[in-house]
C-alpha cells in the first residue's frame, strides 16, 4: 500500500487537543513506572526537550508542582532525585583495608560524618597486628574523600571517637569527636580539648551529640546547649571559641539529657529532643547566638519516647524506641496522625529485647529517608500521608533483626547515602545524571577488586 499523500502520525496528534497532556503528568502517572523502568534519567530530559507533542512547563510551574508533590523547592532538578530514589540503585560495601588501619574482617565503623568534600568516620575494634596509626598513643579516625570515597589519611583524635562532625570551611575543616565526657577538635596538626564539657556521662550511652556548619559548632551537653565559633585566624592558639550556653528550662527532670540533634535545610535551623519535648532553634551566625522558636510538648503520649529526630521543611519526624516514626507538623506543633512502620503484621515486631539502634532519619521536603524496622531495608516515606513509597533491600540478613544502622550520612555530589553498622559501611547511590553514574558504578568496581586482593592476601 502507498504511504504517498498520507499525512504522519506525529501531525495527526499534533493538531488533536485530545492528545497534548502536561508533561508532569505524563511523569507522575501510570505510565511513568513503565517509562523508568525502560529509560533513563538522561533519556528522560532528552524527551522532555523533543516531545513537542506535550505541552511544556515553564520553570516556575515545574517549581510548583514538585512543590506540591514532594514538598522540594529546586523544580525539575528536585523532580529527577525524587524519582532516582524510586528505582533501584548501585550498592556497595566499603572495604576496611589493613594497612589503612582497621582489620582485614571487613568490619564496619559505628559512625560517620561529612560535609559533601570529605567523610570522616570512626574505626572498628577488631585488633590487627598490621594496623597502623599516626601516633601509638591516640585514637584514629579515618578520612576519605566524599566524591571518589577513596581512602585518604587516619587522623589522631585526642579522645575515643563515638560520635563525630565536622565544622569549618571546605579544604580546612576541624574535625571533631566526642565520648561521653568530653569533646576534642582536630585541624591539620592542631588540636584542642574543648574544656566546656558535661559533668555527666551521656545518657544516651553513646558520646555527646554534635552539630557543625562552616562557621559553628555546637555541643550537646546534659540539658544545654552549647555554642562555638570556628577560628578562622590560624594564629589563634583555639579552634574553637565558646561563645553561648542555653539551658533547657524543663522542670520536670532538667538533668535529662538531649538525645538527638539534626540540621534543616539551609543549615541556618536545627531540632533537637530531650524527655517528652522535641524543640527547634535558630542559629544567627553573625551575631554568634542560638533562639528557640518552636517547643512540641509530647508528655500526653503515653510511653512515647523520641530517641531520634530530623527536620523537614514542614515537618518534624522522630523515631521512637520502638522502632516506629512519628512526625508533627513543624509550625503548629500538630502531631500528625499515621505512625510510619515498614512492619505491619504486629506478629511480625520485635521484642524489647532486641531494640539496640533507633532508626536513623534524613529528610528533604516532605520526602523522607529512614531505616527498617527490622534492619535490612532503606525505606523512601512520604511524610505527608505517611505512604511508604519505596523499600530498599541492603542484603544485610547477616545482621541480627533490629540492630541495623548506626548512622546514616548523606553525599550530595554522589546523591547516595552511607548506611553504617558495626559489621558493614554500604555505600548506596541513587544516580541522577551521567557523572554520578559513572562514579557510583567506579566506587563499586574499585570496593570489589580491593575485598579480592585482600582475600587473596588472606587464603
Amino acid at each position: 500500500m502507498s504511504l504517498a499523500g498520507r499525512k504522519h502520525l506525529r501531525d495527526e496528534t499534533a493538531q488533536s487537543d485530545e492528545t497534548v497532556i502536561g508533561l508532569y503528568d505524563l511523569y507522575s502517572g501510570d505510565l511513568s513506572e513503565q517509562m523508568l523502568s525502560f529509560a533513563s534519567i538522561h533519556n528522560l530530559c532528552t524527551f522532555d526537550a523533543l516531545g513537542k507533542n506535550f505541552k511544556t512547563l515553564t520553570e516556575s510551574r515545574w517549581k510548583e508542582l514538585v512543590y506540591e508533590k514532594t514538598g522540594m523547592k529546586n523544580g525539575k532538578a528536585d523532580w529527577i532525585r525524587y524519582v532516582s530514589f524510586l528505582r533501584e540503585p548501585i550498592s556497595v560495601s566499603l572495604v576496611d583495608e589493613a594497612d589503612h588501619g582497621y582489620g582485614c574482617g571487613f568490619g564496619g565503623t559505628p559512625h560517620v560524618a561529612t560535609n559533601g568534600s570529605i567523610v570522616v568516620m570512626t574505626s572498628d575494634d577488631v585488633y590487627v597486628d598490621e594496623r597502623t596509626y599516626p601516633s601509638n598513643d591516640s585514637e584514629v579516625i579515618c578520612v576519605r574523600d566524599g566524591y571518589s570515597l577513596n581512602f585518604s589519611r587516619l587522623v589522631s583524635s585526642p579522645v575515643n571517637p563515638y560520635l563525630l562532625e565536622l565544622c569549618g570551611r571546605v579544604g580546612s575543616e576541624i574535625i571533631v569527636a566526642s565520648n561521653r565526657t568530653h569533646v576534642a577538635a582536630v585541624r591539620g596538626n592542631d588540636s584542642q580539648l574543648v574544656r566546656h564539657i558535661s559533668q555527666h556521662q551521656h545518657q544516651n550511652g553513646n558520646g555527646l551529640p554534635l552539630l557543625g556548619c562552616e562557621t559553628h559548632l555546637i555541643v550537646c551537653t546534659g540539658n544545654c546547649l552549647n555554642l562555638y565559633r570556628v577560628e578562622t585566624d590560624t594564629a589563634s592558639p583555639e579552634l574553637l571559641t565558646f561563645k553561648q550556653s542555653v539551658v533547657s528550662t524543663r522542670e520536670e527532670d532538667p538533668q535529662e539529657a538531649y538525645a538527638s540533634i539534626s540540621w534543616g535545610s539551609g543549615k541556618s535551623s536545627f531540632v533537637c529532643c530531650r524527655g517528652t519535648e522535641i524543640s527547634i532553634w535558630r542559629l544567627d551566625a553573625a551575631k554568634d547566638t542560638i533562639e528557640q522558636i518552636q517547643l512540641i510538648n509530647y508528655d500526653d503520649e503515653e510511653d512515647l519516647e523520641i530517641n531520634n529526630v530530623a527536620l523537614g521543611d514542614g515537618y518534624v519526624v522522630g523515631s521512637s524506641a520502638d522502632r516506629h516514626i512519628h512526625i508533627w507538623d513543624r509550625f503548629t506543633g500538630e502531631k500528625l496522625p499515621h505512625v510510619l512502620c515498614d512492619v505491619e503484621d504486629e506478629e511480625d515486631h520485635l521484642s524489647p529485647n532486641d531494640f539496640i539502634e533507633s532508626l536513623k532519619l534524613w529528610c528533604c521536603g516532605r520526602i523522607l529517608i529512614s531505616s527498617s524496622y527490622l534492619g535490612n531495608m532503606l525505606c523512601v516515606w512520604d511524610i505527608k500521608s505517611g505512604k511508604l513509597l519505596k523499600e530498599h533491600s541492603l542484603d544485610l540478613d547477616e545482621l541480627p533483626d533490629g540492630s541495623d544502622l548506626t548512622e546514616i550520612a548523606y553525599l550530595p555530589h554522589l546523591n547516595g547515602f552511607l548506611l553504617v553498622s558495626s559489621y558493614f559501611t554500604t555505600f548506596v547511590a541513587f544516580a541522577t545524571n551521567k557523572r554520578q553514574l559513572s562514579m557510583a558504578k567506579s566506587i563499586k568496581r574499585r570496593e570489589h577488586l580491593i575485598e579480592q586482593a585482600l582475600l587473596a592476601r588472606i587464603f
